[in-house]
């Protein structure tokens, strides 16, 4: 897609980066990638006469080594030649002489075995006429070694045969493999090296699927069969010219139609189940057959980078026919009905289009005349580099062909001039063709089968585009008939039980007692392909009834039935005509069962007859479900009447009873215990008295403390811990009590100057909370610094006023040279544990107090006061 403005600035300011014009009359050695060469006469001139001219063209470029020159315009008198040579000299092996005798081919390139990749242009005239002389594009590219596209015999499964069929089973996978050396690459190492690691492979697989990998794996879902081609291209973008000629032919289950077998009874004669194709077999198979066409299209998105700036400047596309007659070639050009491709692209006189035959012969399209900005499709113009088609989003793509068939609106080269986009074709209603620049009678004498190229060139610069596919139409009469398989079964296998084999298509069946019997016969094919069908026969034995025994039931016992057996028809005597016959009353039951086949020819019968007695049932014994009760609790087993009798497990008789103790109490209710009439039943109770809960008064302590709580029995003489009673407590600021669920807890660690509402939910079978203030407040020290141990009551002790909120804190003293002449672990905890002086001097003395906060829960364990204390007497 190409920038215009961009385009227009640089074809007017600096023309010469992109148009670089060669005249052979300067002759020499030109070294570029890209530009016009010219005759002596230049674009607009003819050359003239007795000219003698050499001019040798060798590539700029250190990748794309060798020299491309393609033909867009040809017209050298017969008498004068232009002679070209594979090398950098006249000496060099020539390539073609031509002039209008002898046309150029579409272009000509250096061969692989030029190792300059150069070519040498020598042109030569009379002294009569001139001409136009010539006009054609410079490129470099990378000289192609041979490319195969072959089947690998081992690594492909199934194995390929002779001729290159894989054979299959509907549903399997196929692996497809490529070789990837050896005859695949039969010049590999004469200019650079090609194996399986550097090349890429794409497979079509004849069903609209496409695969890359040198090794890939397929499933076809519909039988018939899949011409399958290759394109292997290797590291210097060439590709294979051969096709891989590989079919793929698909079976399935040949099972036509499978017939019943006839019900027989046990005792009845034999039975014979056949397979075969006609339509009296109990198994009807049908033949496995396929016809399978060519097909003509190329079908990958394929990116076209700007020529000016990326490389390779050409770009290939190929469609592969393989199931022509063998030496079967286009003979008219009318043969061809079009070349169609879905493309979009900026700037259509950038490109030339070429198509190429499987031997090399080609038809040029359309020249590359470097003019004319029309679009081909609506190509997308913002785009990032021109190279990289990860920033160059395609546009949308326009249908165009040519043909000389259909109604045309003219050569490509004089609509890239005009409308934009240049309009499209019509391919249903074939109208708005373009008119190739030569005739398709060029490829006379093309084969049909092997590789088709849509050859695509860019060589000049500032635009890019996408081709989405492209479709080569022929005569319909040169399609062969296709190519069709059938395949045969090769084995037959039975399998079931009582059966004799009189050949392989019929067995004969002798059941020795009744049921459902299964066979089941297994084909193999040609291919190696199995499927397999299983027939039922059924064989109607004499009904064998039994009823049982006289018995003793429950009414309204929906799950007692008198069962016949299995039969095909029932006569009860309550009326019933179905297998079986709940038992609601006391009586005799009386039954008549009947087997007999589908069509009701076959029957077999038996009878039996029971005395049934049917004793009442309880409705129901719902004790309702679990509960939990404050008080004592009444359970009724319902159903009453005389009639009943009830057992509870308390011992009790009656139909209601009344617990006052948690447990678990059941019942049983039979009119007549012993004969399965019983309905039992039962319930949890649990007797738990309302909780009266109590934590104390409302309180202050320090923000360090911990104290415990515990909700205290409202009965000394029944202690909460008798009940099973939950706890669940909450502060309201959240403090570590929050979401506690032991009945004994511990609180503190709290924030000081903070009220926290405690509050507990006891819940027994109801829930009844209780709570409690807690004042949380900032617990200090005051220390002295004198004490005057003279006896008379006053200031006799070093005291520390707070200290009984620390229990448990250490007190040491020393004198002034460090001796340590007190210690208390306690201190301040009474009168006893503070120090007097004692015996000591008058005078300074230091002290070490280790407060310890709260006890071992606290929110800090310790922390050290140290200060002087003075002894005054």
């Amino acid at each position: 897609m190409k920038k215009t403005i961009i385009f227009f600035f640089f074809f007017v300011i600096s023309g010469y980066i992109y148009s670089q014009t060669y005249l052979i009359s300067a002759q020499g050695t030109v070294n570029a990638c890209m530009g016009d060469f010219f005759d002596s006469g230049g674009a607009s001139g003819n050359y003239g006469n007795n000219e003698n001219f050499v001019m040798t063209f060798n590539s700029s470029d250190v990748t794309n080594t060798h020299i491309k020159m393609t033909f867009n315009n040809f017209d050298v008198e017969p008498g004068d030649t232009l002679i070209v040579y594979d090398g950098s000299n006249a000496s060099q092996p020539v390539l073609g002489k031509y002039n209008n005798n002898n046309m150029p081919p579409s272009f000509v390139d250096a061969s692989i075995g030029n190792v300059s990749g150069d070519l040498t242009f020598r042109f030569k005239s009379n002294a009569a006429n001139v001409s136009t002389g010539w006009f054609c594009s410079v490129i470099c590219i990378i000289p192609c070694q041979e490319v195969n596209a072959l089947l690998h015999p081992t690594l492909t499964i199934p194995h390929p045969n002779d001729s290159n069929y894989v054979d299959i089973c509907i549903g399997n996978t196929i692996t497809f493999a490529a070789r990837g050396s050896g005859a695949a690459f039969p010049e590999n190492g004469l200019s650079y090296t090609q194996d399986s690691t550097n090349c890429t492979y794409l497979w079509d697989f004849g069903d609209g699927q496409t695969a890359t990998g040198q090794i890939v794996n397929h499933t076809y879902t519909q039988v018939r069969g899949y011409d399958v081609s290759l394109t292997v291209t290797d590291n210097h973008n060439c590709t294979n010219a051969n096709a891989l000629g590989a079919r793929v032919r698909v079976s399935q289950s040949p099972f036509a139609e499978i017939h019943p077998l006839p019900d027989m009874c046990s005792s009845s004669d034999t039975s014979f189940i056949t397979l075969g194709y006609n339509a009296q077999s109990v198994v009807v198979i049908a033949p496995i057959v396929s016809t399978q066409l060519a097909s003509q299209r190329y079908d990958s998105v394929t990116f076209i980078p700007d020529g000016g700036s990326c490389t390779p400047s050409c770009y290939n596309t190929y469609v592969t026919f393989n199931s022509f007659i063998p030496g079967q070639t286009i003979t008219s050009g009318s043969d061809i009905l079009s070349v169609c491709m879905n493309i979009e692209h900026s700037f259509a006189g950038d490109l030339g289009f070429r198509i190429i035959c499987p031997n090399g012969t080609s038809v040029v399209l359309d020249a590359n005349d470097h003019s004319g900005s029309a679009f081909l499709g609506n190509a997308y113009e913002p785009d990032g580099s021109l190279c990289d088609p990860a920033t160059n989003i395609a546009g949308t793509p326009w249908v165009y062909g040519w043909s000389q068939v259909y109604s045309q609106q003219g050569t490509l080269n004089n609509l890239d001039a005009g409308t934009s986009p240049i309009p499209a074709c019509d391919t249903i209603a074939h109208t708005g063709y373009f008119t190739p620049d030569n005739p398709f009678s060029g490829l006379i004498g093309c084969p049909l089968n092997g590789t088709w190229n849509l050859e695509i060139c860019d060589n000049w610069g500032q635009d890019n585009g996408y081709i989405f596919w492209w479709s080569l139409s022929l005569d319909p009469s040169l399609l062969p008939t296709g190519w069709s398989y059938q395949v045969p079964i090769d084995t037959v296998i039975w399998d079931g039980s009582f059966f004799d084999i009189i050949n392989d298509s019929t067995i004969m069946v002798i059941p020795d007692s009744g049921g459902t019997f299964e066979y089941n016969v297994e084909v193999i094919d040609i291919f190696g392909c199995s499927y397999d069908t299983t027939l039922q026969l059924q064989v109607v034995q004499t009904p064998e009834v039994d009823l049982g025994s006289d018995t003793t039931l429950c009414n309204n016992n929906l799950n007692y039935v008198l069962d016949a057996g299995p039969a095909s028809e029932y006569t009860w005597s309550t009326g019933g005509n179905i297998q079986t016959q709940p038992v609601t009353s006391t009586g005799i039951y009386f039954v008549t069962a009947e087997n007999h086949n589908i069509s009701n020819t076959l029957t077999c019968l038996d009878q039996d007859s029971v005395f049934i007695r049917v004793l009442a049932q309880p409705a129901s014994a719902d004790l309702g479900p679990d509960t939990c009760s404050t008080v004592p609790f009444p359970l009724d087993a319902e159903n009453g009447g005389s009639v009943f009798q009830y057992n509870w497990s308390t011992g009790d008789t009656s139909q209601v009873i009344t617990v006052s103790t948690s447990g678990t109490y059941s019942v049983t209710v039979a009119e007549e215990y012993g004969y399965n009439c019983e309905i039992i039943d039962s319930r949890v109770v649990t007797i738990i008295p309302e909780p009266e809960p109590t934590i104390g008064p409302d309180s202050t302590i320090c923000s360090f403390n911990y104290f415990r709580m515990k909700v205290k029995d409202p009965d000394p003489a029944n202690p909460l811990d008798n009940y099973p009673y939950s706890y669940l407590w909450t502060t309201d600021p959240v403090s570590n009590l929050n979401g506690q669920t032991a009945r004994d807890v511990e609180f503190g660690c709290l924030t000081p100057g903070v009220t926290y509402n405690v509050q507990v939910a006891v819940t027994g079978c109801n829930t009844v909370t209780a709570t409690r203030n807690i004042i949380s407040q900032n617990c200090t020290l005051e220390l002295y610094n004198i004490i005057t141990p003279n006896g008379d009551g006053q200031n006799d002790k070093f005291k520390v006023k707070g200290l009984e909120n620390f229990p448990g804190s250490n007190m040491k003293i020393y004198n002034r040279w460090g001796k340590k002449v007190f210690e208390s672990n306690n201190y301040g905890e009474d009168d006893n544990t503070l120090w007097d002086g004692g015996k000591d001097a008058d005078g300074v003395y230091y002290y070490v107090l280790t407060v310890n906060y709260g006890d071992s829960e606290g929110c800090v364990e310790e922390q050290n006061y140290n200060g002087t204390v003075t002894i005054i007497r």
